[in-house]
């Protein structure tokens, strides 16, 4: 017990501890050359009773280059994203709404329990829940235990990892927008970089399978048909329980048929789909309140703010329940899985004339160093400029969330790969060096950039702190063939470091 429990903490520390190493699988020949870049856009949706799910085919060279695939699930009101899994690890960044997810991290203790007598608790939904085996019988009642609940609200980036069981409810009136990466050439995905989604309910349709069926992939296992008796085929669902026997399922769950029956996604409606409707609302236990007469009610974001709340709620969870911490529920099972990275008072980079920048990486979120993943959110103000500059060793996958700006990519060769107008709605893959720029067109133009590492790197070819900034004036005046006063200017007349404000072409000409 004691060897398990020695590695289980060596795993935990080289999971969240060495995030300066970072592996991607790499991709096949001659991915990430291009002749031009292409904006896209979703080309499959699928409906379901609560919302809908909006996929962009991987199978598109930006894709397959960046090793990614992308997705943006729509919720509406009381709208629960039933449980999955993914084969690679995803960061999700929530447009619009707010509500609640969960992540089931295999191992980690149910936290979050129904206390044996009725007590005071915060919940999403007024009524007082109970867990019931019997009908009125208080002897027959059992209590509720799960794993923490997560408040998510607009701005959020959430992280989950390979392998784990994810899900999400929108209990308000507006709808929930999320957009989804999945990080496909992850070394954490070693099956083939394809993005498959292992759900745990229902009996929907894979949000990629079409793009697997038009790519014509086979998988790597034998396929084994579904027993048959007589003329009623037992695997009738598409969740990860459809394909075990009844038999099994009953022995490994040891409940009824009809238990088993719903488990497996049998007789399930077609509409329902991945996104179903809870009637009523869901109800969902929330950490319980030590002194809550003595105070008034936090608000929504206090509750749930995980980087005060931790501390707290581990502590407690350790008095109360072990009096002692056993390594693992320090790291994994208490990871901090979201960071909000929207409009924000204190962004990184501000202009108030041109924009700001906000970025989350693995200093900020230190799961995202297990991921190999970060991101940044941007607005630039009409023409305004975000000056040339590239990622040393990540490819960003830019989503263009609202307005619209004029983008250049120039590649190795220096040739303009794109030079075109993105618009809302729009997706632009910015291979790993590639040189880019943006100016916008709209009054704001809102953008969203996931990256391929957790730890970034950009450097500007423009303005202050930038490569020409940092070159000796006699470099730069025999490298471009310039008088020295040219060079000079060329290094020092932009004070800016990112973002330029809306500059007059015809008053520079007039100086000249």
């Amino acid at each position: 017990m004691a060897k398990l429990l020695a590695l289980s903490l060596c795993f935990c520390v080289l999971v969240l501890g060495a995030s300066s190493v970072t592996f991607r699988q790499g991709g096949e020949e001659n991915e990430c050359q291009f002749q031009r870049l292409n904006a896209q856009r979703p080309d499959n949706r699928i409906e379901s009773e609560g919302g809908y799910i909006e996929t962009w085919n991987p199978n598109n060279q930006e894709f397959q280059c960046a090793g990614v695939a992308l997705s943006r699930t729509v919720l509406r009101r009381n709208a629960l994203r039933r449980p999955f899994y993914s084969n690679a690890p995803l960061e999700i960044y929530v447009q619009q709404g707010s509500g609640y997810f969960g992540l089931i991290f295999p191992g980690c203790p149910s936290t979050y329990e129904e206390p044996a007598q009725e007590g005071r608790r915060y919940q999403s939904q007024k009524p007082s829940r109970r867990f019931q085996v019997g009908q009125d019988d208080p002897s027959q009642q059992q209590q509720d235990s799960h794993q923490k609940v997560h408040r998510f609200d607009e701005g959020d980036l959430i992280a989950v990892p390979t392998g784990v069981a994810f899900w999400m409810y929108n209990d308000e009136d507006t709808d929930v927008v999320t957009v989804t990466l999945s990080d496909t050439s992850s070394i954490h995905n070693q099956l083939d970089q394809f993005p498959r989604r292992f759900y745990l309910a229902g009996n929907q349709e894979q949000e990629f399978l079409r793009y697997q069926q038009q790519q014509g992939s086979r998988p790597h296992y034998r396929q084994i048909s579904p027993r048959v008796r007589g003329d009623e085929q037992e695997n009738e669902g598409s969740n990860i329980f459809s394909g075990f026997a009844q038999e099994f399922l009953q022995h490994a769950f040891q409940v009824d048929r009809q238990t088993v029956e719903n488990l497996r996604g049998e007789n399930e409606r077609e509409e329902q789909g991945a996104i179903v409707t809870v009637k009523g609302g869901l109800r969902i236990l929330s950490p319980d309140e030590e002194d809550e007469s003595s105070r008034s009610p936090p608000s929504r974001r206090e509750e749930f703010d995980e980087d005060r709340s931790r501390p707290q709620q581990r502590g407690k969870y350790d008095e109360n329940r072990r009096g002692y911490k056993n390594g693992i529920e320090e790291t994994i099972c208490s990871a901090s899985v979201k960071k909000n990275l929207g409009r924000s008072s204190n962004p990184d980079i501000y202009n108030p004339q041109a924009g700001s920048l906000r970025s989350v990486n693995e200093l900020d979120l230190p799961i995202l160093g297990w991921l190999g993943l970060s991101a940044q959110h941007g607005t630039i103000y009409r023409n305004a400029m975000f000056v040339p500059h590239y990622t040393l060793n990540a490819h960003t996958i830019v989503v263009a969330l609202n307005g619209r700006a004029h983008v250049q990519v120039v590649d190795s060769n220096g040739n303009r790969v794109y030079d075109e107008e993105l618009q809302e709605g729009h997706v632009l893959v910015v291979p790993q060096n590639f040189a880019v720029a943006a100016k916008a067109q709209s009054e704001n133009y809102e953008y969203l950039a996931f990256k391929t590492d957790s730890r970034p790197s950009i450097a500007n070819l423009a303005g202050e702190n930038s490569i020409i900034d940092n070159l000796p004036e006699e470099v730069v005046a025999n490298s471009y063939r310039l008088p020295r006063e040219q060079a000079r200017q060329l290094k020092n007349n932009n004070p800016f470091k990112f973002f330029v404000p809306p500059f007059d072409h015809q008053s520079m000409r007039e100086v000249a």
